[in-house]
């Protein structure tokens, strides 16, 4: 339902969220608190019962009938208070002696249980399920966890044996926050599915192909699907990737993989650690210091406040960094990062609401053109606007900060960027006039495309001349433009705007079609057009 703050005019939402029961308000005690749930920081809980759920097990080795098993489970808040009540079960009921422990807590909410590192030894080929009615009475000491692993790609370890869950489990445990379980008959699954045949098998050789997170974008798919081919893939993408995070020197925390990158921040994700933890129970391949290095690192070198004019600013940059900062803090419960954190977004809501240097107010995080290309600095013929593509990166990272903080900030800055993007950041009729190429890809002949860099400020011609120099082909991005209107639509309070978001939609879903999907035109693709699979679960709402 929709919940209107009457006070400041700003839309909030309460998340509906019918298996798990938690609702995330803008902030503590902002709705009354009912019979049956419990307020904890800004979200509201309402414990569930005991559960039982069949364990799927798929041999990735030549394998023998009694396989060491590693496996993460991940629990709804409210849902597990007591690891030891974590039972692994054979076909005929019997308990099998685990190992169990905690790897991730709601520590933002009520400190119950999020994930648990559970290990057994098992028959491939026989059926397991996990059991929380009842405690654990065979327990076996932890063992080393690539006992249970091989050499993959790259010499990254991959499982022995796959254990998975099934999709509607990873969604309901909020483990990736909120997502629509996998649909054969939808259209951005059918997109998935087609990409997935050139996606899958993109080389780990060169560092381009992690940009943008290649390991969660896979990760966040099995969540929704449950298939243990996305697991393979995202465990073995993840654990390579992590194992080029740099622990000491002068880029301590970032990313370096044969010095291609020389530690970019861009190329600095946390989120493949938190997905190994919770997922796969992986806890072995960076430490709990390590995370808050890698967190720290994004602080100093990419997180700044923006104070106009010619200074460097990009929104990938801060909107990867945002994201990190949040997961980050999920994962280590850190009040220093928790801190950098809120400092951020000050940062953002500042330069959105109250752009420095009396610029207009437009809704978006307005800076230079020039300066973002790295070209010389002209004031009287920069375009001060932004890009949408980018921009989308800030949108993803808002979004899971707002699940987390609850700061009443974040819809307010979703709600206007998304106005922005319908006024200013999506190509008119008008725009194609002015220009000298049709600049959608052909299998978007009827879709619509974000502006390579958008204005609310400058001539439009002025946009129409960047679009002309690089952005034809730009509707690649309309996944990532998808969240950004997804988003806004959710806040929005308006009935004529969000009826616009929704007709924008349909047009932005329209890239959803196997010829947009077979088209492989860069491996990095994949990564930055699944990084928010959430806008799907926004526009069902």
């Amino acid at each position: 339902m929709n919940v209107i703050n009457q006070a400041t005019g700003r839309a909030s939402r309460v998340v509906a969220i019918a298996m798990l029961a938690i609702v995330a308000s803008l902030s503590t005690g902002a709705f009354a608190q009912g019979d049956d749930v419990i307020f904890q920081g800004g979200f509201q809980v309402v414990p569930l019962p005991p559960t039982s759920t069949n364990i799927v097990l798929t041999a990735n080795a030549t394998v023998t009938s009694n396989e060491q098993v590693n496996m993460g489970i991940p629990f709804a808040p409210g849902q597990l208070t007591d690891a030891n009540r974590v039972r692994i079960l054979d076909a005929n009921g019997n308990e099998v002696p685990a190992f169990v422990k905690p790897t991730l807590r709601w520590h933002w909410l009520d400190n119950s249980i999020r994930a648990v590192k559970v290990q057994f030894f098992a028959n491939p080929a026989s059926a397991y399920r996990f059991d929380t009615s009842q405690l654990r009475t065979q327990s076996i000491a932890e063992l080393p966890y690539d006992n249970g692993t091989r050499a993959g790609t790259q010499g990254a370890p991959v499982p022995k044996v796959l254990a998975t869950l099934a999709a509607d489990w990873l969604v309901a445990s909020k483990i990736a926050g909120e997502q629509a379980p996998y649909d054969a008959s939808a259209r951005y699954d059918q997109y998935v599915d087609r990409q997935w045949q050139w996606a899958r098998t993109t080389s780990y050789a060169a560092a381009s192909g992690f940009l943008f997170d290649r390991a969660s974008a896979i990760g966040l798919q099995y969540v929704r699907n449950g298939r243990p081919d996305f697991f393979a893939e995202f465990y073995n993408s993840a654990t390579f990737y992590l194992s080029k995070i740099k622990t000491s020197g002068s880029c301590a925390g970032g990313w370096q993989y044969e010095n291609a990158n020389a530690c970019d921040t861009k190329y600095g994700y946390v989120m493949p650690h938190l997905l190994l933890l919770a997922l796969a129970g992986d806890d072995t391949r960076i430490s709990p210091a390590t995370v808050q290095v890698m967190a720290d690192y994004q602080v100093d070198n990419a997180l700044r406040a923006y104070t106009g004019g010619n200074q460097w600013w990009t929104e990938r940059q801060t909107g990867l960094a945002l994201e990190h900062i949040v997961t980050s803090y999920e994962i280590t419960g850190n009040s220093t990062t928790r801190a950098d954190l809120d400092t951020a977004l000050t940062w953002l809501y500042n330069h959105q609401q109250t752009p420095p240097n009396g610029e207009m107010f437009t809704g978006a995080w307005t800076h230079s053109w020039q300066i973002h290309e790295g070209y010389g600095y002209n004031p009287a013929t920069d375009v001060r606007g932004g890009s949408p593509w980018m921009s989308a990166n800030i949108i993803g990272g808002l979004w899971r900060a707002w699940r987390v903080t609850g700061d009443e900030r974040i819809p307010l800055m979703l709600r206007d960027f998304g106005r922005y993007m319908e006024t200013h950041g999506f190509v008119s009729e008008q725009g194609f006039a002015l220009g000298q190429d049709d600049w959608r890809s052909s299998c978007n002949a009827d879709g619509t495309i974000g502006w390579y860099f958008s204005s609310g400020i400058a001539p439009l011609q002025w946009v129409v001349d960047i679009q002309d120099e690089q952005g034809a082909g730009s509707d690649a991005h309309n996944p990532e433009l998808l969240m950004v209107v997804a988003a806004a639509r959710y806040f929005e309070n308006d009935a004529t705007w969000r009826q616009r978001h929704e007709q924008r939609a349909e047009l932005v879903s329209r890239w959803f079609n196997t010829s947009c999907a077979a088209a492989s035109h860069t491996p990095r693709a994949f990564n930055w057009q699944h990084r928010n699979p959430e806008s799907i679960w926004l526009l069902s709402q």
